[in-house]
């Protein structure tokens, strides 16, 4: 009798994902977001610290994760004073659903060794930040929204934050599921088949989370390509906007 319930839980989960593929395979649920590295350890020698990474004591300049423990002394401090930072500025509920990936920290000393192991392209012209996380705003599985957040050598934040604040955070309609967002976007966009991905996205215009559903295309040419896109309101799935996407595609 004890063992029902868990039974029961499986076969919903079961069942959930046996839907799931009828509608759109998991591995169209794509990453949404920017971290934004880009802008601020591009190209640096860095290593990558995240809770389940490596033990070994030889780091790995391929940019393998090692075992945060292993990490310079203050990043777990600098690390609390992020997410304190995050929590001030958005509050507890969305801070509930953050999940911390991994760190980059910059070591300029260690450039010879990057380049001496092959990575030839490694330079400190683009380093801003000394250290930059990586986190993960998740709805559930399968979503997941790209947050990331740079700090200088003193451990200041010198990015903007790509999330809403306290007063503007709308909460996610929990409600949602992946085939009812393909029905409203098939609704609002007769002509978004197939379906390329499902992604959150966030609009820092009007402080809202969104899923984009994007049109794959098919039939490519050389130059410009259009596709279809419906933005569905990730806490009103009755707001939708259609527009109108573009791909410069290269054939050689």
């Amino acid at each position: 009798m004890t063992k029902r319930p868990s039974i029961l839980i499986l076969i919903i989960f079961l069942t959930h994902l046996a839907t799931l593929a009828q509608c759109i395979d998991k591995e169209k649920i794509s990453y949404g977001g920017d971290w934004g590295f880009e802008n601020f350890i591009h190209l640096c020698p860095t290593y990558n610290f995240a809770m389940d990474g490596d033990t070994v004591k030889n780091w790995n300049v391929l940019g393998d994760p090692v075992d945060i423990k292993q990490a310079p002394p203050e990043v777990l401090l600098f690390k609390q004073r992020v997410e304190k930072k995050i929590v001030e500025y958005s509050g507890a509920d969305f801070f509930s659903k953050i999940k911390f990936s991994s760190v980059e920290v910059v070591y300029a000393d260690k450039l010879k060794t990057f380049k001496d192991s092959g990575r030839q392209e490694v330079t400190l012209k683009y380093c801003k930040a000394k250290y930059f996380f990586y986190y993960e705003f998740k709805i559930d599985t399968l979503s997941t929204y790209c947050i990331g957040i740079a700090l200088d050598k003193k451990g200041e934040i010198i990015s903007k934050f790509n999330f809403p604040s306290k007063n503007n955070y709308s909460p996610i309609d929990d409600k949602f599921d992946y085939c009812k967002l393909i029905d409203i976007a098939r609704k609002s966009q007769p002509k978004i088949d197939p379906i390329k991905d499902i992604k959150l996205e966030f609009n820092k215009e009007t402080n809202r989370f969104y899923w984009l559903l994007t049109q794959e295309i098919v039939d490519s040419k050389e130059g410009i390509n259009y596709f279809n896109q419906v933005q569905i309101d990730a806490s009103n799935l009755d707001l939708t906007k259609n527009i109108t996407g573009k791909a410069y595609i290269t054939i050689d």
